[in-house]
């Protein structure tokens, strides 16, 4: 019994350490673990921004810009990767399906966003779910442009021709559910003419057709046109946007020509894939407000031909419920083979 007395309190004292032992070795493994992982900055390597269009057009320069501001930002290279087609869902279901790491991000908008979902029925994603936003930063609109040898010199003109030669008038775009594509489905709508959509990968390809004769117009950004119709290889006739651009101050809105309904902008944003974490979101997202506020950064977005308009995420989101409806109004009017 003494010997049993004697053992108790050494034993007990022995176990207690034996427990704390054990309890510092779990913090130890539980620091080791999480540590790294818990104070990693982000960004740690280069950053992939997929444009969902090709190279040279509105997007891409865009993307392009803010690559450079984000790079000296957050002290790693931002890489534009392009990958048109399919009006933009190639990228963009690129985007849904990439690890979401915060380390590859989709320069997107409206064709991905607003409208397809409304144009592309098979579409193996869904864009505002899979590839949910970041941020809203620019908006654009479209000019209307015609062949140099067309004999038209205004919107009311076209829309003359377009009557007396129903079927016969083409216009390109980048794709199906493109802001051209769009307007140009809007003012077939509100002027009751049919015009022959003809879709190109790119926008850079759709100028290009335009100023072959190959179609008869299109609707583009105008930083694509504006060079041409300087130059007099393309006529500008409107844009579409509901105030004149100080770009191009002399050449009137369609909502002037005639339609005081029309209105078809191009916006731009950032969007992420499904999963990534939202504190990166939420410094990629302050980031570019940041950006969009410096007045370099303004100039350059106004040179491009479109005015800067931040959105965060949850606006974005918003934006989006307000305007997708809309096109889907229109879109539902559209012959199948549109």
């Amino acid at each position: 019994m003494r010997g049993a007395h004697m053992r108790g309190p050494h034993m007990r004292g022995a176990c207690m350490n034996i427990r704390m032992r054990i309890a510092r070795a779990m913090v130890a493994l539980t620091v080791g673990l999480a540590g790294p992982a818990a104070h990693a900055a982000w960004p740690d390597k280069p950053v992939r921004l997929v444009v969902s269009s090709g190279a040279g057009g509105t997007a891409d320069i865009l993307a392009r810009a803010l690559a450079e501001k984000l790079g000296a930002a957050l002290g790693q290279p931002f890489i534009v990767e392009n990958k048109p087609g399919a009006g933009g869902h190639l990228g963009a279901s690129q985007v849904a399906r990439a690890k979401p790491d915060g380390y590859v991000f989709l320069v997107s908008g409206s064709p991905t966003h607003s409208v397809g979902p409304h144009l592309y029925k098979n579409l193996t994603y869904d864009p505002m779910s899979d590839v949910p936003p970041v941020a809203m930063v620019a908006v654009a609109p479209n000019m209307l442009v015609v062949n140099a040898d067309l004999p038209v010199k205004s919107v009311g003109e076209l829309v003359a021709l377009a009557r007396q030669r129903p079927g016969e008038l083409t216009y390109s775009s980048a794709g199906r559910g493109t802001s051209g594509h769009l307007a140009g489905a809007m003012l077939q709508s509100m002027a009751h003419i049919r015009i022959k959509h003809v879709p190109y990968n790119t926008g850079p390809e759709a100028v290009t057709a335009v100023l072959a004769g190959n179609v008869s117009m299109t609707f583009f950004t105008l930083p694509g046109v504006l060079p041409q119709v300087q130059a007099g290889k393309l006529r500008a006739l409107a844009v579409t946007s509901r105030e004149r651009t100080s770009l191009a101050p002399s050449v009137p809105t369609v909502a002037e020509e005639g339609y005081p309904d029309f209105e078809a902008l191009a916006w731009y944003g950032l969007f992420a894939p499904r999963g990534t974490p939202p504190e990166v979101v939420s410094r990629l997202g302050a980031e570019v407000a940041r950006i969009v506020r410096e007045p370099d950064m303004q100039a350059r977005l106004t040179q491009l031909g479109t005015e800067p308009h931040y959105l965060d995420a949850a606006q974005l989101e918003a934006f989006v419920a307000v305007e997708s409806p809309k096109w889907k109004a229109l879109i539902d009017t559209l012959p199948e083979t549109e």
